[in-house]
């Protein structure tokens, strides 16, 4: 069991090293802006809030998207403390992360738990704008590892936490059977 346990945590390590070692200014720029919008899941909020204003203030429209946020951030948030995994510039000195390294641990990520959450829930509210919605929570994801603050298996028990707690919130609201 431990070997398998070792060759997972190999094959982490080498996904995030091939990603990290693409660089291209241009696109470092908009990985940053990415990260950004992405904290706590304030692009999500912001564009629930102004869909909600400008859809009819239909009460679900708005209630969904910022609780299935809100759980999947705080799933993440407590989780963290239980792992407590260490991330990428602290395992490899050789690493410097591309923004400002965030304090808590690695696993999972909160950035894409939230914007799972987002990009799922926003999505079946206004289906017309799911490739948008999927886009930006694609970008927000990868952001991570791009920046060198998460592994890729970390921004995958994200979008694993994101998923379910966003599919919980759409089927208790009824808008998924």
């Amino acid at each position: 069991m431990k070997s398998v346990a070792r060759r997972i945590k190999d094959l982490d390590r080498a996904l995030f090293r091939a990603i990290f070692r693409f660089k291209w200014p241009p696109f470092t720029s908009v990985m940053r802006v990415f990260t950004i919008i992405g904290a706590a899941g304030f692009a999500w909020g912001v564009t629930a809030g102004v869909a909600f204003l400008f859809t009819g203030l239909e009460p679900l429209s708005l209630i969904v998207p910022w609780g299935a946020v809100a759980g999947s951030w705080t799933v993440t948030e407590t989780m963290k403390h239980y792992f407590d995994r260490a991330r990428p510039f602290m395992s490899d000195t050789e690493i410097s992360p591309l923004i400002k390294t965030p304090s808590s641990s690695s696993f999972p990520s909160g950035h894409s738990a939230t914007a799972a959450a987002g990009a799922i829930t926003l999505s079946a509210a206004y289906p017309v704008f799911t490739p948008i919605f999927l886009l930006t929570g694609l970008l927000i994801v990868l952001s991570r590892v791009y920046l060198g603050v998460h592994y890729p298996f970390d921004v995958l028990a994200g979008v694993l936490i994101g998923t379910v707690t966003a599919g919980l919130f759409l089927v208790a609201a009824g808008l998924v059977a």
